[in-house]
């Protein structure tokens, strides 16, 4: 019989720890509102993930960042491929050490639906700019959300805003505003709610 849940009563390091222990061959399917993906299991060790936009490590990093979303595991299932071939207690090890790391991201890049733009006369001297910060600047246009170029470059989102914001910081880049979620601005068409209803404050990306 399949586990199944929601994130919201069981994290995912929850998920990582209850199949390490018990030794599980099998695949953790996540799918929640504009994120999907799946993580395969042998002998207790993580051997294959991919999301939407990636695969591997990055794969694992991105769908580490996940608290919504309903899960279930499929004991038995097969990966297509091996992509990866790390020891669970690694991955959760990792997780916690991402945790402040997501926080600093969120002071300066709040969401992936931020728009990002280039700053005008930017004084950053002799700046040097790696391979992947240059394939993400190429896709900066004014009106792209961070979502969207990490869509575009094939990247994952919490790679592509820890990129963000490294150019944010060092002033070559700057966060215009932030544009709402498609599903988001087609409620903006219906009937207001009553002005004595407050509503609810959307989080952030990671959750924190």
């Amino acid at each position: 019989m399949a586990l199944e849940g929601n994130l919201t009563d069981f994290e995912i390091t929850s998920l990582l720890q209850l199949v390490h222990l018990e030794n599980k061959d099998g695949a953790l399917k996540i799918k929640g509102k504009g994120h999907e993906g799946v993580i395969y299991f042998k002998n207790g060790f993580l051997i294959h993930a991919e999301t939407n936009s990636s695969k591997g490590e990055s794969a694992i990093q991105e769908i580490l960042t996940w608290t919504k979303g309903k899960f279930e595991f499929v004991p038995g299932e097969e990966a297509p491929e091996t992509t990866v071939n790390l020891p669970i207690p690694n991955v959760i090890l990792e997780a916690a050490r991402r945790i402040d790391e997501w926080k600093k991201i969120e002071s300066v890049i709040p969401s992936v639906y931020v728009v990002v733009d280039f700053v005008e006369d930017p004084d950053v001297g002799n700046i040097e700019i790696k391979p992947e910060e240059w394939k993400l600047l190429s896709f900066v246009d004014g009106t792209r959300t961070i979502k969207e170029i990490a869509e575009a470059a094939n990247m994952g989102e919490f790679n592509a805003a820890k990129v963000f914001w490294g150019l944010v910081t060092s002033g070559l880049v700057k966060v215009k505003g932030e544009r709402k979620p498609h599903a988001e601005e087609t409620q903006e068409e219906q009937p207001e709610e009553p002005p004595t209803k407050p509503k609810k404050k959307r989080r952030g990306l990671f959750g924190f």
